[in-house]
């Protein structure tokens, strides 16, 4: 089955494309606008050709005043005055009884008064549209003798296509200018999908193990904070590649000892005859297995920690003095074989912390482990758990064993690292490893010190407290 290519993740869904959901909100905002721009338009045009019109309504009343041509030659001038053709333009002369001296009868204007002398009005004449304006003229000395109103009609169809015009004009430049600003968003959508195909094409050829970081010299300022993030995760890929190929050689080279003695166990087993030879042989053959069998199981530990690294959203809320003391009884057996005097004080207050219960389980049985290898024969070994402040436990245990040399307590924390100057540790040197990263991982530390005013070495892991425990759910009380 065919593993679909960029090309058909192009040919995705809208709502998946930067192009599509780009042309979906760009066209979406350009017909608004041009909605809206031609509303704004007829009703600035309407405004614009009503008011011009209504001053030549004004103008032609002025006529009428002035004039004393006969009523055809006055609608031929008022026609002239209005751009209008002669059937459009209607006037009439009334007197103050409102008897029409002159012109049509039937115009519907509104009458003026000496309050309000002109006065302007829609209405429709034999059914058509027309724009009637009246002007009060009493006792003024015009052309006319007993004229009280003059009145001037215009058909609206004038008016009706001057907006049309200026409407059309108006929407015609804006749609030249969308159509144009459509074309700039194309070419951007083309400049970024090459921007972002030389990247891709960059990652496209490369072999499934080069970690090379991408080349940012010739990319736009815009894009280089995802190139510069791509980066990153291509260094943190990087150190998780190395991790691997450093844990697979750790794990070649650390188990080839104990499966080399396995095997010449095995066959020294083989060749011998002797019961008590051959008991010692198979005793040998356990022992080996035994600590292939640890080694195995803390490299695997150390995997589950690089496994569960910056999740410790997903831990519970864990009693760390029930969890210590749990861990000690544990490890009881190996101080009773050595009768160690290994004891557990508090100060009787609960510590909550959050984490994982397995993983604390195996920091802390580390560290008490090595503290009852490393102490002699009827020493002691002390587990102490404090709270500093509202913020951290410290967890102390202290051992009357001969301690680290401050010059090399760095390098403990190393995997594999034994010291060669202790006898009788048999140890893997992945305990204080472990430790350290599960510390780590819980955002806690770990610190080496002397024991005050006394032999011996006392090792402090620091792990914040939680604050409000009450909505967590509790482990290990």
């Amino acid at each position: 089955m065919r593993s679909p290519s960029r090309d058909d993740a192009a040919r995705g869904p809208v709502g998946r494309s930067l192009t599509g959901r780009i042309a979906l909100i760009g066209l979406t905002a350009l017909t608004a606008l041009f909605v809206f721009d031609a509303i704004v338009a007829y009703r600035d045009a309407r405004e614009t050709v009503y008011a011009a019109h209504d001053r030549g309504l004004r103008a032609a009343l002025g006529l009428m005043k002035s004039s004393a041509v006969e009523p055809g030659a006055l609608v031929e001038r008022l026609a002239e005055a209005l751009e209008a053709r002669a059937d459009e333009v209607h006037f009439a002369v009334i007197d103050a009884h409102g008897t029409t001296l002159a012109g049509e009868s039937d115009l519907p204007y509104a009458r003026p008064d000496a309050a309000e002398r002109l006065r302007f009005v829609n209405g429709h004449l034999l059914g058509d549209p027309v724009r009637v304006a009246a002007l009060f003229v009493d006792g003024e000395a015009i052309a006319r003798p007993g004229a009280a109103i003059l009145v001037v009609a215009e058909s609206t169809r004038v008016r009706v296509e001057a907006v049309g015009r200026l409407v059309f004009r108006e929407l015609r430049r804006h749609l030249a200018t969308a159509v144009i600003a459509l074309l700039i968003g194309w070419l951007w959508i083309r400049a970024v999908r090459r921007e972002d195909g030389t990247a891709a094409a960059a990652l496209e050829g490369r072999e499934a193990e080069d970690m090379t970081p991408l080349a940012t010299e010739e990319v736009s300022r815009e894009f280089r904070p995802l190139v510069e993030a791509i980066n990153g995760h291509l260094a943190r890929l990087a150190g998780l590649l190395e991790a691997s190929r450093r844990f697979a050689a750790d794990v070649a080279h650390q188990l080839r000892t104990p499966l080399t003695l396995l095997g010449a166990q095995a066959q020294y087993a083989l060749r011998e005859g002797d019961p008590a030879k051959l008991r010692e042989a198979i005793e040998g053959i356990t022992t080996a297995s035994r600590g292939a069998q640890r080694l195995c199981n803390q490299m695997l530990t150390l995997s589950r920690i690089e496994a569960v690294r910056g999740a410790m959203a997903e831990g519970v809320r864990i009693d760390l003095g029930a969890l210590l003391r749990e861990t000690a009884l544990d490890l009881s057996v190996l101080a009773i074989e050595k009768r160690i005097d290994l004891a557990y004080e508090d100060a009787g207050e609960v510590v909550f912390v959050l984490g994982h219960e397995i993983m604390l389980h195996e920091l802390f049985s580390n560290l008490i482990d090595n503290a009852l290898r490393y102490t002699p024969r009827e020493g002691r070994v002390r587990i102490t758990l404090d709270r500093h402040g509202s913020a951290y436990a410290v967890v102390s245990i202290a051992d009357d064993g001969p301690g680290i040399p401050p010059e090399i307590r760095e390098s403990v924390f190393q995997r594999f690292h034994r010291r060669l100057d202790r006898q009788g540790g048999g140890g893997s040197g992945l305990g204080l490893a472990i430790a350290h990263q599960i510390a780590l991982v819980h955002r806690g530390s770990n610190a080496f010190d002397d024991v005050a005013g006394d032999c011996g070495f006392v090792v402090r892991v620091r792990l914040p407290v939680v604050f409000d425990p009450s909505g967590a759910v509790s482990k290990g009380s």
